[in-house]
């Protein structure tokens, strides 16, 4: 049913777009044309540019006459080299490229690591149903994150390589050296060094390194990046904004979510420091990176697969609370994108989350 719900949107939009843009003049798969825009600018040598937000919404414009799109460039220079490739293609081919290419990538995974009761819930949740319809990175980021944590047992380097290139999204992967450090991972965390490292290397040598030097200016203005962003700030699924939507100013909100991010540092700690069974661990470390991050997106919440597979391969069976937080951050995408600014229930039901994935972890099941 669901999937069938899911054909029908998809066979209603595209019906009804027109020279690639819906009826109110939106480009399909609208984020991803940031993606190609940028990978075309990069290629013709110009990715410093990117980071020129006129620039680059003219870039879009030009290639999508009529359109409204605006998507100014936040990306580190190492994300532009993963994206070159599609440069080569036309824009439709290229989002068809990417989205097969990510989506097969989340499969692979859900096969090798998560229970086959939940593969396909998991394959259209509505975290991963709102990454293709934005065309957006949100599966990649949960493969890396995915394969990185079940490689780690047995292949810790190569482990630590994969989690390394997690900094394509920097806001996302601050977390990864914390816990390896802290579960004394020491080989997992020179593999992510070194891949981290090495990806920043070859995008200097590969884009020059006056795009890295534009990045970091416009990184250092973190609320003039949340303000030119395509979307309504409103919308990000933060304890920072939760607060300023009740109404609450800078410094309250500043000081709850540094309280909501503490809770969830000292969470992952708890869980790392000890010899936890793994799912648990990728489980804290996926919630956490969502609460402590003070800019996410809906799309960034197919994280929470890793959360819903550790709950669904629980033993003993989980309970009725249990599986109600599974449904909980399986649906919150959903409610966040018709209700999350008129009641954002994201850090709540993080938080929650992550009570339990902590008294799982330490071995008292609720």
């Amino acid at each position: 049913m669901l999937f069938g719900i899911y054909l029908a949107f998809a066979g209603l939009l595209l019906t009804n777009a027109k020279n690639g843009l819906d009826p109110a003049g939106t480009p399909l798969g609208y984020d991803f044309t940031a993606f190609h825009t940028a990978a075309r600018l990069a290629a013709e040598g110009q990715a410093a540019t990117t980071y020129d937000d006129k620039a680059m919404i003219a870039a879009q414009r030009a290639a999508f006459p009529g359109g409204i799109v605006r998507l100014p460039w936040n990306y580190p220079p190492s994300f532009l080299l993963l994206l070159l490739p599609l440069a080569a293609l036309p824009y439709a081919w290229a989002w068809v490229a990417w989205t097969g290419a990510t989506v097969a990538a989340h499969a692979a995974l859900a096969r090798a690591i998560w229970p086959l009761g939940i593969f396909w819930p998991l394959m259209l949740a509505p975290a991963a149903a709102l990454d293709l319809l934005f065309g957006q990175n949100g599966l990649l980021s949960l493969a890396l994150l995915g394969a990185g944590m079940a490689l780690l047992p047995t292949r810790p380097f190569l482990a630590g390589l994969v989690l390394g290139l997690l900094s394509y999204k920097p806001h996302l992967a601050v977390l990864v050296p914390v816990a390896l450090l802290v579960g004394r991972e020491w080989r997992a965390l020179a593999g992510a060094a070194a891949s981290a490292v090495g990806l920043v290397g070859l995008s200097a040598a590969a884009l020059g390194t006056e795009a890295w030097l534009v990045f970091l200016r416009k990184a250092a203005d973190p609320g003039g990046v949340a303000v030119s962003s395509s979307s309504d700030w409103h919308a990000i699924p933060s304890a920072l904004v939760m607060v300023k939507d009740f109404g609450g100013d800078d410094m309250l909100a500043v000081s709850i979510h540094a309280a909501v991010a503490l809770f969830a540092v000292m969470a992952l700690i708890r869980i790392w420091m000890r010899p936890s069974a793994l799912h648990w661990r990728g489980a804290a470390l996926a919630i956490a990176i969502l609460l402590a991050t003070p800019y996410t997106r809906l799309y960034d919440f197919t994280l929470l697969a890793l959360p819903i597979a550790a709950f669904a391969s629980a033993a003993p069976r989980p309970s009725r609370w249990e599986q109600a937080v599974q449904a909980a951050i399986w649906l919150l995408p959903l409610w966040l994108l018709n209700f999350g600014m008129i009641v954002p229930l994201g850090p709540p039901i993080l938080v929650m989350a992550m009570c339990l994935v902590v008294r799982r972890a330490l071995g008292r099941s609720p």
